[in-house]
């Protein structure tokens, strides 16, 4: 008697559960993804229409918002630690500095700020405005 044996199938590779891990993985990491963009501050200047165009050069800008906060080219900073960063500003070769404040922000924080970078050394103070 003789035993026949079985045929064996060929074996076959079953994507679907990897492609399955892989879709999941990927929304894992968009949803958890952190994007940042530089000047996120919400700040709508005043209109000037005697404001001549802004320079190309990169300079720091500070930045007042409606609430009264303080921003150092885009980063939130306690009122102290931005007048350390205008001071370095002054001990730079060419001192300057840009102003950005929103219409509505207070007038004592504008001020202090100005104050801040004439006292540092600061020769030249831009106050950004809207011309449209």
């Amino acid at each position: 008697m003789i035993i026949e044996g079985r045929k064996r199938g060929k074996a076959e590779v079953n994507i679907v559960p990897m492609v399955d891990v892989l879709t999941v993985l990927i929304f894992f990491f968009l949803l958890t993804m952190q994007f940042k963009s530089n000047y996120a501050v919400d700040i709508t200047p005043p209109k000037m229409d005697s404001a001549s165009p802004s320079s190309t050069a990169r300079i720091p800008t500070v930045s007042v918002t409606k609430d009264g906060k303080f921003f150092y080219d885009g980063e939130l900073l306690d009122f102290d630690i931005l007048k350390s960063k205008i001071s370095d500003i002054g001990k730079t070769e060419n001192p300057a500095m840009a102003l950005l404040a929103d219409k509505d922000a207070p007038f004592k924080h504008i001020t202090a700020v100005i104050d801040v970078a004439k006292l540092s050394g600061v020769k030249k103070l831009s106050i950004q405005t809207a011309t449209e």
